[in-house]
């Protein structure tokens, strides 16, 4: 038998030998390890398989000698059956091209466990589906081929079918991102599982017809977004995705991937339900229920889960109304949504009720009471760190952003209640008028002479002020105290004790005489007070000094029963109490809470902070335990003998904080007091050395600064004082509740304030406005929508505004004769009066006739004079976009005809005496004659005493929309605003509404009886984002048709007037009924401006 296969074997290299030397050694190599399974007729058919797989093209012999090569391995895989079957796809696929053939078999002996020999030719069906007769279909097919080991050790053969199809898909598009995908499928799909996988390919089939360039960002990043979603509900969330691929296509994957990142912010829990409300939407708008998806965590921060099904109902029913407004309720850009979500909600939101609390807060305090957010005041680097504590720093009442802790409105609104009359007590009863040689009304002063006992504080080292430290032995005495708080406390070793204590009894003496003067707020302050005791710590679980002031918290909370406290030392602690209940008479001052601090310090110092463990008999008690008598003020604690174990004493801690109290501050908000009092006394405040900012950084225990080097300290401190100087600038002539102008003494906004020895500038902090959006197609506003940014306008020459008047002082004059016209007569006689000066002879007359007649006769038959007095105020809102910046001629010319005679041969010769005629005068601006037009009005205005401000707007996009103030209405002329009108310039865009609306805003706080909103504009409206893409124009119409309405309705005049000569196509539509004018000659402005208004206002 051997001879006949050795025949075989020489006639078969023979016939390869021409092909390969390779191919001839792989098919040697393989006959000798199939030798013993084949028979001799197989072993001939398997030789000539391969033969004519080396003659199918110039190369298929690289095919011809893998076939050879994987046959030992093949063949016990499949049988000889399933290894000729298995041969001819080779065949085949060699027909359409080698290389496809060879990756073939060269994947088959990894590739073939993982799928059934029934499942070959579906294998092979998937790489023809990849050819495409191009040689990049074929090389991405030979790569499928290539990667089919390490695809199907992950996927069914049903997985592998739609990832070809999602590959071939993407061939479309581009072979290279398909060939990319190909390559990071395997690793990209692994951690997915079952059912997830086949769900997550079925997507991305449909995101490579739609949405294509998203399709390597999917595989790359989507399976760890689809692990945001509980396991359960994947496979829905992703159908739900395919379904908003095939009706929203490119926003697809953006869905995905935010609606993942949503739901991620959400209890897994929840997500079924979630689910289940968005897919109630998707058949009517895809992009509602993209966006309930999205917007959920939001909802939910305010409404409990239980009610989200509400508020969807809610949108739902809009959105069988407009698919508009019900898409833009589900984005939270609708007022009707906001108002759901606030009637569902039983959270308050601080920015609703801050004017109700500011006018709640004056009423207590009889004084101007600024409420705004604890957020605002950590922001100001002053010393506060607590963003929703309540707190206030003197001057204002800062409370935080939302209260949801009961399920009910009334409830969290009490707590609000609470919050803003504790701190209201401390502005009302005294806190921070704290005077270090003041007498109180109960205990004798002891604190003079416990200042006297201190030992005397050692000299430190003089700072320069850049924080170098000089040599040692030039010391200087430490500089004294800036506050009587700061002289208070130094009077203690143990700052941070003494700062406890005086917390707790001038809260508990604040408490007192808020419950005794307002019995309104009693019930919902003594239950604030018992909600407290139950969340505090177990005092028996302290060190012995903690446990005794967690104590003297509780009692000060009402808890004298809550308090638990070891009988030995139960004497200190009635001594204790004594003084607590003795300070509790309402004609107790801030200084005997100074007292009682000292009083109490001796009973604390007394006490070691040793482990409770290290004393017995440990019990609550009550005030029958503690025997709590009447004791003379004098006599209350100065025995502070107390037998105490030996033991390693712990670090001092201070108490948890009491929430409604808040973040209590006396000696920082006195010292802001004093400087805030200098600098209105002084028009500056007295300067900060380095040296006592120091000393009170690296005392104070309200400001904490951790241990650091000198430069660090250094730095710090004038960081601080930095935002002190901020601080003040912002709060000078500030009306609480309301964004204003900081001017200095000279009447300049405040730009900075000396410091030291020498002046540095800081820039001016612009005040912002947020106002709603009116999107007409939703038919509701977006709220909150546009961000005003106010500034004032930097000061130019004034130059400007004499040139400008000397300019025109022809027309000045007339426009001032004509403006004069207007002034009233100062009295005006009325008739026909019921009473009056006199009998009006013609009504007598007339009366005594129908008398006659016997007619019932009118009785008014009198007359007097009336006093009229003109009362106007105006409000010019100017356009400085962009535009404006154009050269009239260049504007001019856009309509009209040039003179050229259009013969090529004179062309440049004309262009050059154009540009000469040009060059002679400098060209004039749109904008120019805008402020030539504001300084011709003011003269006339002022003629009449009418109200006037003045301001610009521009800006880009809805969170920058800029608003400069040239002139504010209760601003008088100087030369500061003259100066002012020289730096009017084109800036950015031109977004109308907004603007408008914060110029009714400055309208609507000033008390006329016509007010007028004039806009000046060049063009129409139009911004960044001012409506759905840059071609839409609609919507910045609608939106500013709305916004001058809202002026109407609030009793305003709003009148319009461009310089666009085809402004009448969309002045029609932007003002309807409201007054608007077209001027088409620029240089007419100046008096076409004086006109308009001489005639609104006659």
């Amino acid at each position: 038998m051997a001879n006949p296969r050795k025949r075989i074997y020489s006639s078969y290299e023979k016939k390869l030998t021409p092909f390969s030397t390779s191919l001839v050694a792989e098919f040697r190599r393989a006959a000798d390890e199939i030798g013993d399974l084949m028979s001799d007729d197989e072993l001939r058919d398997w030789a000539e398989q391969g033969l004519d797989l080396a003659r199918q093209s110039w190369r298929s012999w690289e095919a011809a000698g893998e076939y050879y090569r994987v046959t030992p391995q093949v063949l016990p895989l499949l049988g000889s059956v399933g290894f000729k079957r298995w041969a001819k796809h080779g065949l085949d696929l060699a027909e359409l091209s080698s290389a496809l053939a060879a990756s073939f078999y060269r994947a088959s002996p990894a590739t073939l466990p993982a799928i059934t020999p029934a499942r070959i030719g579906d294998w092979v069906g998937l790489g023809h589906l990849l050819y495409k007769g191009t040689w990049r279909s074929a090389s991405l097919a030979v790569q499928f081929f290539d990667g089919s080991p390490a695809l199907f050790a992950k996927l069914s053969a049903k997985e592998a079918h739609i990832l070809v199809r999602f590959v071939d898909a993407l061939c479309d598009r581009s072979y290279d991102l398909a060939s990319h995908c190909l390559t990071i499928a395997a690793q990209a799909l692994e951690p997915l599982e079952g059912d997830d996988r086949s769900a997550f390919l079925t997507f991305a089939e449909s995101l490579a017809s739609t949405g294509w360039a998203d399709a390597r960002s999917y595989l790359e990043k989507g399976p760890a977004l689809l692990a945001n979603i509980q396991a359960m509900q994947r496979g829905r969330f992703l159908n739900l995705a395919r379904e908003l691929a095939h009706r929203e296509g490119r926003q697809a994957f953006a869905f995905f991937a935010e609606a993942s990142r949503a739901l991620a912010q959400v209890d897994q829990e929840s997500h079924g339900l979630l689910l289940s409300l968005a897919e109630e939407l998707v058949e009517r708008s895809p992009l509602a229920a993209m966006e309930f998806l999205k917007t959920a965590p939001m909802a939910l921060e305010r409404i409990p889960i239980e009610t989200i099904a509400e508020w969807h109902a809610e949108g739902s029913a809009l959105l069988d109304q407009s698919t508009d407004g019900g898409e833009a309720y589900f984005r939270m850009e609708s007022s009707r949504g906001e108002d759901m979500l606030e009637a569902l909600s039983s959270r308050v939101e601080l920015s609703r009720i801050s004017d109700i609390l500011r006018m709640y807060s004056k009423a207590l305090t009889g004084a101007e009471v600024a409420v705004h957010s604890s957020e605002a005041l950590a922001k100001k680097g002053i010393g506060w760190v607590e963003g929703d504590a309540p707190s206030t720093e003197g001057s204002a009442i800062f409370l935080p952003p939302h209260v949801e802790e009961f399920p009910d409105k009334a409830q969290n609104f009490s707590v609000y209640k609470v919050y803003c009359t504790h701190q209201a007590g401390h502005l009302e009863f005294g806190t921070f008028k704290f005077e270090f040689e003041r007498d109180g009304a109960i205990f004798p002063t002891e604190r003079i002479k416990a200042e006297a006992d201190r030992p005397p504080p050692e000299p430190a080292p003089p700072i320069d002020t850049d924080g170098h430290v000089d040599a040692p032995g030039e010391v200087t005495p430490p500089p004294g105290p800036l506050t009587d708080m700061e002289r208070f406390f130094d009077i203690f070793a143990d700052r941070k004790l003494a700062s406890d204590l005086f917390a707790i009894v001038e809260d508990a003496r604040i408490d007192v005489l808020i419950s005794r003067e307002y019995g309104g707020i009693r019930q919902p302050y003594s239950e604030r007070q018992a909600r407290e005791l139950d969340r505090r710590p177990e005092a028996n679980q302290l060190p012995v000094r903690q446990a005794f002031v967690e104590n003297l918290v509780r009692a000060s909370l009402g808890g004298i029963d809550r308090i638990v406290w070891p009988q030995q030392l139960m004497g200190i602690m009635a001594e204790a109490i004594g003084v607590l209940e003795t300070l509790q008479q309402p004609q107790a001052l801030v200084e005997d809470s100074a007292e009682a601090t000292l009083r109490l310090y001796r009973l604390a110092e007394g006490i070691a902070n040793v482990m409770p463990e290290m004393l017995e008999d440990w019990a609550e008690v009550s005030e029958g335990d503690l025997n709590v008598s009447p004791m003379t003020a004098d006599s209350l604690g100065n025995d502070a003998q107390v037998d105490m174990p030996q033991g390693e004493p712990m670090p001092y801690e201070s108490p948890q904080p009491v929430d409604f109290r808040g973040e209590f501050k006396p000696e920082t908000v006195q010292m802001l007091m004093k400087l805030r009092q200098e600098r209105q006394e002084k028009g500056q405040a007295s300067p900060i050395s380095p040296e006592q900012l120091k000393q009170m950084l690296e005392k104070s225990v309200e400001i904490t600064i951790a241990d650091m080097a000198q430069a660090d300290l250094t730095q710090s401190s004038e960081l601080f004082l930095t935002n002190l100087i901020k601080e003040l600038n912002q709060q000078q002539d500030q009306r609480p509740g309301k964004e204003q102008p900081v001017p200095t003494e000279d009447g300049q906004p405040v730009t900075g304030m000396s410091t030291a020895d020498d002046e540095q500038e800081l820039p001016v902090e612009p005040k912002y406005f947020f106002y709603d959006e009116w999107d007409f197609r939703a038919g509701d506003y977006r709220p909150r929508w546009c961000r005003i940014v106010e500034y004032p306008v930097a000061e130019g020459q004034i130059s400007y505004y004499e040139q400008t008047l000397s300019k025109y002082s022809s027309l000045v004059a007339q426009t001032r004769r004509q403006f004069e016209l207007l002034r009233p007569e100062m009295y005006r006689k009325m008739k026909r009066l019921l009473d009056g000066e006199d009998l009006d002879f013609d009504a007598v007359t007339e009366f005594a006739i129908e008398r006659r007649a016997r007619v019932t006769p009118n009785p008014k038959i009198y007359w007097r004079r009336n006093k009229i007095e003109r009362d106007v105020s105006v409000a010019f809102l100017l356009d400085m976009s962009a535009s404006t910046d154009e050269e009239i001629a260049k504007h001019e010319r856009r309509y009209q005809q040039d003179d050229f005679d259009d013969d090529p041969r004179r062309y440049f010769s004309w262009w050059m005496a154009r540009r000469a005629q040009e060059l002679m005068t400098p060209p004039k601006r749109i904008i120019d004659v805008e402020k030539e037009s504001i300084v011709l009005l003011i003269t006339a205005l002022e003629a009449i005493g009418d109200d006037y401000g003045i301001y610009g707007f521009s800006g880009y996009g809805r969170d920058n929309v800029e608003f400069y103030v040239v002139k504010d209405l209760d601003e008088t002329l100087d030369d500061h605003v003259k100066k002012r009108i020289d730096k009017i310039a084109p800036v950015r865009s031109t977004r109308m509404g907004p603007a408008i609306r914060h110029a009714t805003a400055k309208l609507e706080e000033h008390d006329s009886k016509v007010r007028i909103l004039f806009l000046v504009s060049d063009g129409r409206p139009q911004d960044h984002g001012y409506g759905r893409d840059r071609t839409e124009k609609e919507y910045a119409i609608h939106d500013t048709h709305m916004a001058l309405m809202e002026a109407k309705r609030k009793g305003m005049v709003p009148f319009c007037l461009t310089v666009d000569r085809y402004g009448h196509d969309y002045l029609k539509q932007m003002c309807q009924d409201i007054g608007y004018e077209v001027v088409p000659d620029i240089e007419s402005l100046p008096s076409r401006i004086t006109t308009l208004y001489r005639q609104l206002t006659a």
